[in-house]
């Protein structure tokens, strides 16, 4: 089976807004091309995609919680007493998935990632061999703290069980984006897709908003706000990257070609659409893409166009140049160098969208489409038409 990238390439500028904040509760940067830019962390994105992917018809997504065995006790609570249960559960959890948290007895030591076919196998599992799980709870002492849990007690491991959790059935975002359980590797899931933090094309510098807040049951005579702080924000043009790997998400998705092009689809349409929803609440900063590319490769390697932008874009003083414009030339430039000099690198396809950029395109003007459904439409025909051919 030949082997079929599909990157997406978007150019998307936001209003003031604080989307994606670090630790210090202000939007996330980084340096590039020596200087600071804005950035959205790719798990930002990530979960806002796969939050969207109901709307594209993608009805199953996966769960991440640490909360599972909560999950599982509400499933099966009509086994034993509730602290037999819960006993059986954390052995049944640190032998197929991970330890529990030894101050939150409750919660697993890390979140997972799970499907729902793959829950539900997990409490069909649990049924099958509740009496070993009781035996280990049992000899516990149906403790939930661990403190009288001694060496020889534990679980082992049924591989035919793991083999069954792990074929149960993965949902469209895990089998994009993956899971590692270092406790249990053999449960991991290999990405299909690649999401790159986005990065503003140029030099950004954050603002703070001061504000106040006023106590509207204070006296009138009483002078002064009832709160008041400071927002960071900021406003930038980014410039987004991801790819996915249709042979990896057909193996992820257990040999389903049809329903891996339907995920690919609702990928890209929803990456186009969902927005991360930090502050916004006080930003409403609901800005589409300006610009998006897809491109289809059979065979080759997969290509950012992030330097495009080392060079950060910058609008002469007193001019009326445009920005996002600018970022389109940019990225429009050098995509047509890189085959160039290194080769079309597997190029069958390329479909572009824009909101009135058309000047801006250069080389690329015959891969220009009327639209984004009409761009998305061409793509995945083209995913067809290669993964027919031998």
């Amino acid at each position: 089976m030949s082997n079929l990238m599909i990157e997406l390439h978007l150019i998307q500028n936001f209003a003031p807004s604080c989307l994606n904040r670090d630790v210090t509760n202000t939007p996330k940067d980084c340096e590039f091309g020596g200087v600071r830019r804005a950035r959205i962390s790719s798990q930002c994105i990530k979960r806002s995609t796969r939050l969207c992917f109901r709307d594209k018809g993608i009805e199953d997504i996966g769960k991440r919680t640490k909360l599972l065995k909560s999950e599982l006790a509400r499933r099966l609570s009509d086994l034993g007493r509730p602290e037999q249960l819960s006993a059986a559960l954390d052995a049944f959890l640190e032998t197929y998935y991970s330890k529990m948290d030894a101050q939150r007895p409750d919660q697993t030591a890390v979140l997972l990632y799970l499907a729902e076919p793959e829950i539900a196998e997990a409490a069909q599992c649990v049924r099958e061999i509740w009496n070993d799980l009781s035996a280990v709870a049992e000899a516990r002492g149906g403790a939930q703290d661990g403190s009288k849990r001694t060496k020889g007690l534990e679980l082992k491991q049924d591989k035919q069980i793991a083999e069954r959790l792990r074929r149960a059935g993965l949902s469209a975002d895990v089998a994009l984006f993956g899971r590692m359980l270092a406790e249990n590797p053999e449960m991991n899931v290999e990405a299909a897709c690649q999401v790159a933090h986005a990065i503003s094309t140029h030099r950004v510098d954050m603002d703070l908003d001061f504000y106040t807040a006023v106590d509207d049951l204070n006296p009138a005579s009483e002078t002064g706000a009832g709160m008041m702080g400071e927002t960071g924000f900021n406003s930038a043009c980014f410039y987004r990257y991801s790819v996915i790997d249709r042979n990896q998400l057909i193996a992820n998705l257990g040999g389903d070609e049809k329903l891996a092009d339907t995920v690919i689809r609702a990928f890209i349409e929803a990456s186009v659409e969902a927005i991360p929803t930090g502050k916004q609440n006080s930003f409403a900063a609901h800005n589409k893409p300006d610009f998006g590319m897809i491109v289809v490769r059979k065979n080759g390697a997969p290509c950012s166009l992030a330097n495009a932008f080392a060079t950060p874009i910058r609008i002469k003083p007193g001019s009326d140049e445009d920005l996002i414009g600018l970022s389109i030339e940019s990225l429009c430039s050098l995509y047509p160098k890189m085959k160039q000099v290194y080769g079309d690198g597997g190029v069958v396809h390329e479909s572009i969208w824009h909101l009135g950029h058309g000047d801006r395109l250069g080389e690329m003007k015959q891969a220009d489409r009327k639209s984004m459904t009409e761009a998305v439409d061409a793509a995945m025909a083209a995913v067809a038409r290669a993964a027919s051919e031998v």
